[in-house]
């Protein structure tokens, strides 16, 4: 079929679905900003909407509901950030990534935000984040043991520090230096975690 004859009819059938598709994207990274600067519990849908530059109505005929919102929102996160993370594990290891992860954190502050928000709000189980987040802490944990138990195998990690233990300080860590430097931006994130792994380093 040469080009004339299967422009036109391409363009005609996949335009509105890809300017929909175009559209819902734009959404969500403005409810993406939305949601990082005044979280997420104490706005309706017309707020969002108000805020992201359109009308509730184009919101809900994207999305169907402020939850299904949210979980666009979060799931545009993880796919930005993990398979970057992922890959820079699998080339220098946990040890030598956790910090740099940390040092890539410091120039996301909106994407830092949204996740502390959140992850405030959602402790009530009532809360349409708090099971995916609930599940996306226990994979982090799991990924992060599993991890150590890598770096134990292979002679990076001193012994006498169980990975199990050391999963929960790890990711613990994570978020409270994330938390405190939400709060004061002079704190050095890199630095304190890297404390931390020269601690559990095996020199």
């Amino acid at each position: 079929m040469d080009q004339e004859t299967r422009g036109p009819g391409r363009t005609g059938k996949r335009a509105p679905y890809a300017n929909g598709a175009k559209k819902r994207a734009e959404l969500v990274e403005a409810a993406f900003r939305v949601f990082a600067e005044k979280g997420y519990l104490g706005l309706s849908i017309r707020q969002i909407a108000e805020a992201v530059g359109t009308s509730h109505t184009a919101l809900l005929h994207h999305f169907g509901s402020k939850e299904a919102l949210l979980e666009a929102v979060l799931v545009l996160r993880e796919e930005r950030e993990g398979p970057w993370r992922q890959e820079l594990i699998s080339e220098k290891g946990l040890l030598e990534t956790v910090p740099a992860v940390m040092r890539h954190n410091a120039g996301i502050r909106g994407v830092i935000h949204l996740d502390a928000t959140l992850r405030a709000e959602a402790i009530s189980p009532d809360h349409p984040a708090h099971h995916f987040l609930l599940r996306r802490n226990q994979d982090f944990v799991d990924s992060v043991q599993s991890e150590l138990e890598r770096e134990l195998a292979a002679g990076r990690l001193r012994e006498g520090f169980p990975p199990a233990v050391l999963a929960r300080q790890i990711t613990a860590l994570v978020d409270g230096i994330q938390l405190s430097w939400l709060y004061d931006e002079s704190v050095d994130m890199a630095e304190h975690l890297q404390g931390f792994m020269d601690l559990i380093k095996k020199t």
